[in-house]
């Protein structure tokens, strides 16, 4: 088993992160801390529990705490392991990406392993804490919530609050573990508070959490909206420009990104963003092109470039229930935007978005909003944008999280 050959590097990875810790000037916080268990890595595709930790460490201590397979660290990551501080403004946030065995989704045994390795290695940052408030996003947290910190009626006395904040179906997913929905329901059960990301989602979760709230993420309207310059290797690039950010996984429907780029020969189909896909499925031709992963910072200089910007997801289970960030970015920056039919950007963004059912249909709405005016639409957008927040959803969820009602008043 891969995993088994690359185990002697993550207990030797593991021994040194102890005792860098205890060597290390970077001490462990004390007082309140916030603990958030993500499924997303701090220093990929940038969305909601990045901007909620950032936020809330403002206000205390956050640890936040992605886990990195192994051979992604070898091969693709580097050196994105060691932990790391943010200490500005008064924030505090310290993000840990522990190294786990290889096989994490796919073997039991791997699977449980490394929720061992992870529990000890949250429970050697948080040994100073005296009060702790949790947030997980994402079901196959479970067993490292367990571990570290007990289940419901025997939970540890520090924690005052846990939160599940459903982002994704992530149980949904090809690439999940078949136990993804029991440890979904558990965490559903255990968590004080439930809250989801998307309105489908919402309506997924309520028959077992009827308390459950939606909280819709935002954006850096600013940071979109301000014209920045271009992007170096966007500079050859001929137009008019087609255009994607975000992840490149199995989400994304690779034959409709095929026939955009045979139906527009003279555009070019921009694909921005970390590549998580098999060599082979991997959608090529002469004017597709793939800028790579891309600081949150810089992207609002390649979506002002985009003369239409996409939602090209594959419609299953799973993503059914997104609400895509990107839309109120390319939104922020002015982008006409064409997306499949996805319920939530019908729901929040059908008088803006142009939707599609089918390959021919979405070819058909680029074409047009290649060839439109698109001003009122963009008017639209730009409304939309401003009134989303991402502090109005950080606020939200801390109140929620504190036990305090939207006010801020203690319940």
């Amino acid at each position: 088993m891969v995993s088994l050959f690359f185990s002697p590097l993550v207990v030797l990875l593991l021994l040194r992160d102890l005792i860098w810790l205890r060597l290390n000037k970077l001490a462990r916080p004390r007082g309140e801390v916030w603990f958030s268990y993500s499924q997303v890595m701090w220093d990929e595709v940038w969305q909601r529990p990045q901007e909620f930790a950032f936020r809330a460490g403002r206000e205390r201590p956050v640890i936040y705490m992605a886990p990195v397979q192994v051979h992604r660290w070898l091969f693709t990551l580097k050196k994105r392991w060691a932990p790391i501080q943010f200490k500005e403004d008064g924030r505090t946030v310290i993000v840990l990406s522990p190294l786990i065995f290889s096989g994490h989704y796919k073997s039991g045994i791997v699977f449980a392993l490394n929720s061992l390795v992870l529990a000890a290695h949250g429970r050697a940052w948080l040994a100073q804490a005296e009060r702790l408030r949790v947030v997980v996003n994402t079901p196959f947290a479970a067993q490292v919530i367990d571990h570290l910190f007990g289940q419901s009626g025997e939970r540890d006395s520090r924690v005052k609050a846990l939160m599940f904040d459903l982002i994704d179906d992530f149980a949904a997913f090809d690439w999940a573990p078949r136990s993804g929905r029991a440890m979904e329901k558990r965490l559903l059960k255990q968590a004080d508070v439930v809250i989801t990301g998307t309105y489908e989602l919402l309506e997924h979760v309520r028959p077992q959490r009827p308390d459950a709230e939606f909280i819709p993420c935002g954006v850096d309207y600013d940071l979109f909206y301000v014209p920045a310059g271009i992007p170096a290797d966007m500079k050859e690039i001929r137009r008019p420009c087609i255009g994607y950010f975000g992840s490149i996984s199995e989400r994304i429907d690779g034959a409709l990104i095929s026939r955009l780029a045979r139906e527009f020969p003279e555009a070019s189909v921009v694909m921005t963003g970390p590549v998580h896909l098999a060599a082979g499925d991997v959608p090529r031709a002469d004017n597709i092109f793939y800028p790579g992963l891309k600081p949150h910072a810089e992207l609002p200089g390649y979506a002002q470039q985009f003369d239409v910007g996409l939602i090209p997801f594959r419609i299953t289970p799973a993503t059914l229930k997104l609400n895509p960030v990107k839309t109120l970015e390319y939104l922020a920056a002015g982008v006409p935007v064409v997306s499949t039919a996805i319920p939530d950007v019908i729901r929040f963004f059908g008088e803006v978005v142009r939707v599609a059912n089918d390959h021919d249909a979405f070819v058909s709405e680029v074409r047009s909003a290649l060839e439109s005016d698109n001003r009122s639409r963009r008017e639209a957008g730009f409304k939309l944008a401003r009134s989303a927040s991402w502090q109005a959803m950080a606020d939200r969820m801390s109140a929620l999280l504190q036990g305090t009602t939207s006010k801020g008043d203690p319940v």
